[in-house]
């Protein structure tokens, strides 16, 4: 520590301070870095960052844009999340060069990925740890992390082992350390080894570590090897295997019941539950240290043990075996996955997996499955994922396991990778309704970042279950494809595909279906500006979810009617339903839900004029959209953002935050949220006198509304343009303006509005009879 503070010290107040902590595996540096951070944290009042760069972890290293972009998140910034990574390091740096933070970057692999991470101020400190030296580091203070000292190590172990045996030959306490190199993690398996077998003493520990051979290649340290090696041969045959086959499993941490998949021991297991013999080795397991148990009944590998034991899997486990183990992990997963939604989602169109697997979870209610499926949820992508890569027949079946899941999570780069490693697998498999049920939830997703992807499968699906004459999956796909045409911004081709999709669930007798037809007819005539029909659509499906239970439709539906309530400037009536919303959103535990009614809601506080709730409420919206992935809501929510700065006298942030959602919603093609934005970019142009940019920009939210079929875009469009054109004195220009916007307004009923317009130019409105 007094090392660190030296090297920190020596900076010449320019540059940043920089120090490198480097050393063997396990020596302790991750330790050293987290207790200096703590230990300095009073002189960066802006925060301690951390973020594990996975350089030596056996997982895919961090890419630098990926550590970014939580760096950019954890700090923040306020700011959308730039594309490239040069963006993001720029915007990270001229974040860091107006706050003094520390960062600490774990596990580091080499330079290059370190370089777009380091704070762009000599006012921040950064701490890299790695098992290299960086020295391409230029300007970094060097610090190696050398083991214990003796005494140190000694204390550690007797720490561990209990003071009553350690101390009666402190000699061989000394060998004992000095002979594991004072290695503070092979100290601490070996006190543990020693701790569970009373009869040993300190002597003959040291025989038997000397004997111990064969080091681990990638850890070029023999005495740490060795003691690896020593805890590994204690252990009984079954737990070695276990071990071995723990290193297989792709999740961050794993249960009993996966783990007797795994081993293929036990079946007909409960959630939590697993065989004796596997619960037997998990014990062992943990009482050597190689394993840890940090949340009850889940367990973790340390990331060295992980190397260690898949080395020991590939030398003793056949390649064969390796592959049935993870075969049946992701079985466990996949009939679990199907199981527990079976019982989340009732009403839900759900194929059985091919083979069911014997390991596979049971659950006494939906209350239970869903508990399960929250706490899996890591581990569930983590199996998806490897499925994807390594597992065409997995991949194929994973994306319809967990689609309900996949919705809630709102994972959605995750989810779209995912669904097109199901779709590439699914088109070579002969089953047209597996593949035609998974394009129907991918067009689902796909919705909230790719409409027009979504559209596409959508329509393939939709001509699959017409080849199959399935009404029910036409229905299916007519509402999908109306939701994508909705989500683009494209409210005629929305309204003609839901009608469809309607008269088909009508048939049926499906209420679900007609419900969710409704709720797309709402918002579809909504965003025309039809908002009496809109508010009859929401009431009927109001209706229909409260007749069947339907809980998170329930929510939906409130929160469309109170939308509606305040585009009327019916606030009371609107803050009631949108507050009926959040209550029952926060039983369904939908984040989703809850981040649209922060949006809604603070639209409703500012109408009422509390901004400052109001602009809380925009940024907590904001930060759950974008943790999640949904740029539709992103872009939503800054526009909110950007129209109560506007409203408070803030344009710059105004302009700051519509710039940003215009940016988001081309990104994923939505028309009608970059309308939105656009509008509320000139705005802020007309308002601080800037006419030029100001009528640049009306122009094209006019054309995209004309685009879109939005009305309502389209009378403010107008009547920008016209009180733009009138304040640069080009009347002729106004009246025109004024005169289609007017005429916009009376065909959406808003009267007061178009009279408004009217009035623009008395004098010559007055000639004209309008």
């Amino acid at each position: 520590m007094a090392l660190l503070r030296e090297g920190i010290a020596d900076a010449d107040g320019y540059a940043l301070p920089l120090a490198v902590l480097h050393g063997m595996p396990g020596i302790g540096k991750t330790a050293l870095a987290v207790h200096a951070a703590h230990r300095l944290a009073e002189d960066y009042p802006a925060g301690q960052l951390y973020v594990d760069l996975h350089g030596f972890s056996g997982r895919r290293p961090v890419d630098p844009a990926e550590a970014l972009a939580f760096l950019l998140q954890a700090a923040g910034t306020g700011q959308a999340l730039p594309d490239t990574l040069d963006e993001r390091a720029a915007a990270w740096r001229e974040w860091t060069a107006h706050h003094r933070v520390l960062v600490v970057l774990d596990n580091a692999r080499d330079a290059a990925q370190v370089r777009p991470l380091l704070p762009g101020s000599a006012g921040c400190l950064a701490i890299v740890t790695s098992r290299n030296r960086l020295s391409a580091l230029d300007g970094a203070s060097s610090l190696a992390v050398d083991a214990l000292s003796a005494r140190e190590a000694a204390a550690l172990f007797t720490r561990i082992a209990g003071t009553a045996r350690t101390s009666r030959d402190p000699e061989a306490l000394e060998l004992l350390v000095d002979a594991c190199g004072r290695h503070p993690l092979a100290t601490t398996l070996l006190a543990g080894r020693f701790r569970h077998r009373e009869i040993w003493d300190l002597r003959h520990l040291l025989e038997r570590l000397a004997q111990t051979s064969d080091p681990l290649d990638e850890l070029d340290e023999e005495v740490f090897v060795s003691a690896f090696r020593f805890s590994y041969a204690e252990l009984t045959s079954g737990t070695r295997r276990l071990l071995r086959l723990l290193a297989l499993h792709p999740g961050p941490d794993i249960t009993a019941a996966a783990a007797a998949a795994l081993s293929g021991r036990g079946d007909g297991l409960g959630p939590g539950g697993g065989a004796e013999g596997v619960r037997r080795s998990i014990e062992e397991l943990l009482d050597c240290h190689l394993l840890a148990e940090p949340v009850l009944g889940r367990y973790q590998l340390h990331d060295l043990t992980r190397a260690f034991a898949l080395r020991m899997s590939i030398a003793e486990e056949p390649e064969e075996a390796r592959g049935d183990a993870v075969g049946r992990l992701l079985g466990y997963c996949l009939t679990s996955a199907h199981r527990a939604h079976r019982l989340t989602h009732p009403r839900r169109r759900a194929l059985e997996p091919e083979r069911l697997s014997v390991y596979a979870a049971e659950f006494g209610d939906a209350q239970e499955a869903a508990a399960w499926l929250d706490a899996e949820r890591a581990n569930l992508l983590a199996a998806a994922r490897t499925a994807a890569a390594e597992d065409q027949s997995s991949a194929a079946l994973f994306p319809h396991a967990l689609a309900p899941s996949l919705r809630i999570w709102g994972s959605w780069a995750v989810t779209n990778e995912l669904y097109g490693a199901a779709v590439e697998a699914l088109r070579s498999r002969g089953n047209p309704l597996l593949l035609a049920q998974t394009l129907v939830e991918a067009a689902e997703v796909l919705a909230q970042t790719g409409p027009g992807e979504a559209l596409s499968c959508a329509g393939e699906a939709l001509t699959l279950f017409q080849d199959l004459r399935d009404p029910a999956g036409c229905a299916d796909s007519s509402l999908q494809a109306s939701r994508a045409h909705l989500a683009a911004g494209h409210t005629g081709p929305a309204l003609r595909m839901v009608a469809r999709a309607l008269a088909l669930y009508r048939d049926l007798d499906d209420l679900h279906g007609e419900a969710d037809c409704l709720n797309v007819e709402g918002a579809a005539l909504y965003h025309e500006g039809r908002y009496d029909e809109a508010l009859g659509r929401a009431r009927r499906t109001l209706h229909i979810h409260e007749g069947t239970g339907d809980l998170l439709g329930q929510i939906r539906a409130h929160n469309n009617i109170g939308e509606i309530h305040q585009i009327h400037g019916h606030i009371e009536h609107a803050r009631d339903h949108l507050e009926r919303s959040r209550v029952l959103a926060r039983l369904h535990s939908g984040a989703r839900e809850i981040a649209i009614l922060d949006t809604n809601l603070g639209t409703v506080y500012q109408a009422m004029g509390d901004t400052s709730r109001a602009l809380e409420g925009f940024r907590r919206s904001l930060e759950s959209h974008r943790a999640r992935g949904d740029a539709l809501g992103e872009a939503n929510a800054l526009i909110s953002l950007g129209a109560a700065q506007a409203a408070n006298g803030d344009d710059e942030g105004a302009l700051r935050h519509f710039t940003l959602a215009e940016e988001v919603a081309r990104r994923i093609d939505s028309a009608y949220e970059r309308t939105r934005a656009l509008l509320g970019v000139a705005d802020v142009h007309r308002s601080a006198g800037r006419a030029a940019p100001a009528m640049e920009v009306y122009e094209q939210a006019r054309l995209l509304s004309e685009r879109t079929g939005s009305r309502p875009a389209a009378a403010r469009a107008l009547e920008g343009l016209a009180r733009t054109a009138l304040a640069t004195h080009r009347d002729e220009l106004a009246l025109g303006y004024a005169e289609k916007g007017a005429e916009v307004y009376r065909s959406l009923g808003r009267e007061a509005e178009a009279e408004s317009l009217r009035q623009l130019l008395p004098g010559r409105t007055g000639r004209t009879g309008s």
